[in-house]
């Protein structure tokens, strides 16, 4: 049997962190604002993703989301990522999630003043995207996560700004809970300074990147099967 052909570009729905384009650009290329250079630009639409319902992580910045009928959860649908940008945000998102496919109904903003999340309506327009199911339902609070509230408060703890945030970068100033009376860093290791934000400003290394992609053709193998 050939093997199979790995996508050219992916179509992904955010639904966290990664909604806010300072984080979104910073796991894609390490800069923490919208590129001026057109051809990093990313498609940016509202959508809405049926049958899943999002929660706050335990003692955590960052929300999961969980398969629920009867719910929908509002995010952002993101067109044309690459190998590498899909690489970098498997490594980013980690052990507590997998990428699964999903289909999400499109958006349009009533008033283009309110951004992103402003009130909207549906196009009716349906598409398929790739986006990250969190794994493990006991590690989720019954709360919804609230995206303007993280953009308020904790935002600064996932975007470097020069020597704004030196602190942070030196491991210093990250907003802290306890959790069994421990420092638990409610970032994950995904702010600015975290191991895993590291990771992506250091460079992947050449066997990640081998592992993979033999993983990502493994899957793509598996999902054509099923369709086939």
């Amino acid at each position: 049997m050939a093997e199979p052909n790995l996508p050219t570009t992916y179509n992904a729905f955010f639904y966290g962190t990664l909604m806010a384009p300072e984080v979104l650009y910073r796991v894609l290329y390490n800069i923490s604002k919208t590129p001026t250079n057109p051809s990093l630009l990313k498609t940016i639409t509202p959508a809405i993703l049926p049958g899943y319902c999002r929660h706050k992580v335990r003692f955590a910045d960052y929300p999961g989301i969980v398969a629920e009928s009867g719910h929908t959860v509002r995010g952002t649908y993101v067109t044309g990522l690459t190998l590498d940008n899909v690489r970098n945000l498997d490594l980013f998102e980690g052990s507590e999630y997998v990428r699964k496919e999903v289909t999400v109904r499109l958006l349009a903003t009533k008033n283009q003043d309110e951004g992103i999340m402003g009130e909207a309506v549906e196009t009716g327009e349906e598409k398929p995207a790739q986006t990250y199911v969190f794994l493990n339902r006991t590690g989720l609070e019954s709360e919804e996560w609230d995206f303007e509230y993280f953009k308020r408060e904790k935002l600064r703890n996932w975007v470097g700004r020069s020597e704004e945030y030196a602190e942070v970068d030196a491991g210093g100033s990250y907003e802290v809970q306890e959790s069994k009376e421990e420092k638990h860093d409610p970032t994950g290791g995904r702010g600015v300074g975290g191991a895993i934000s590291q990771q992506l400003k250091d460079g992947i290394e050449a066997e990640y990147r081998e592992k993979w992609m033999a993983e990502e053709l493994s899957r793509v193998r598996e999902q054509e099967q099923r369709v086939s």
